[in-house]
């Protein structure tokens, strides 16, 4: 099945009280095939471009699995989906409200998540995220990464929709969880972020339990660093390096 992507229009997204609501990615593809091991890079992927402040509704890379017919032999590969999940009996894209996140307390029983985390879990890359803490001189913009550097793996689940004239659109959401430790000062909720030993256990499509899916995700989330930044990363329009560069809270504006 080949997926007929939205187009890359930014959009102010409606709310950001749920976590995840932004983040960074600017690997390339190829260095995305090889942090995760991938043998396959969809057509659409060649105009991935570098992104300092990715938002719901825009296209976004997922990684996922899927079983050849011919020989039912797993392919990885990288393709593109809209962030936002589209349940099959929407009737166009926009209508509703942009399911960007799911609750992992919830992901198993919501009928727009449940088909997903059943057969179709995907893992979205990014470098960091960013989170808005609340302070009495107002909201703190944070980029939060991996102090090394290194790639970050939402677990994220994708879905088919199917439009009126018979193409289809590829859609993407993120799960999150409750924020531990230091994280849960700047907001209540973080991005479920999987260990590389697990990659195989939650894309595998052979996996069809949801619970079983679920159990694997249910791990500690890992230690990370959080930078203030500047309060221009606010601005979906503003997508610059600039974004990720740390700041003193005196300075964020």
């Amino acid at each position: 099945m080949s997926g007929k992507v939205a187009s890359s229009s930014v959009k102010k997204p409606r709310s950001l009280a749920f976590m995840c609501g932004r983040y960074a990615s600017f690997m390339a593809p190829n260095e995305i095939q090889l942090a995760f091991d991938l043998d396959a890079l969809g057509d659409e992927t060649e105009g991935l471009a570098p992104s300092w402040n990715v938002a719901p509704t825009q296209d976004i890379a997922i990684v996922l699995e899927r079983l050849a017919e011919s020989d039912q032999q797993v392919s990885r590969e990288l393709h593109m989906a809209r962030w936002g999940l589209v349940p099959p009996w929407a009737k166009e894209p926009g209508a509703g409200p942009v399911m960007f996140n799911a609750r992992i307390e919830t992901v198993a029983e919501k009928r727009t998540f449940a088909p997903s985390l059943k057969k179709r879990r995907c893992i979205v890359p990014a470098n960091g995220y960013f989170e808005w803490e609340k302070t009495s001189s107002g909201k703190v913009p944070h980029y939060i990464h991996y102090a090394a550097g290194g790639p970050l793996a939402f677990a994220g689940l994708y879905g088919w929709w199917k439009a009126p004239d018979g193409s289809w659109l590829l859609s993407a959401t993120i799960i999150t969880r409750s924020a531990e430790g230091p994280m849960s000062r700047i907001h209540d909720r973080i991005p479920v972020i999987l260990p590389r030993e697990s990659y195989d256990q939650w894309l595998d499509p052979h996996l069809d339990d949801p619970e079983a899916a679920r159990f694997i995700i249910d791990v500690p989330s890992p230690e990370l660093v959080a930078d203030i930044v500047g309060k221009n990363v606010g601005n979906v329009r503003n997508n610059s390096p600039e974004n990720i560069k740390p700041v003193s809270e005196e300075t964020a504006d």
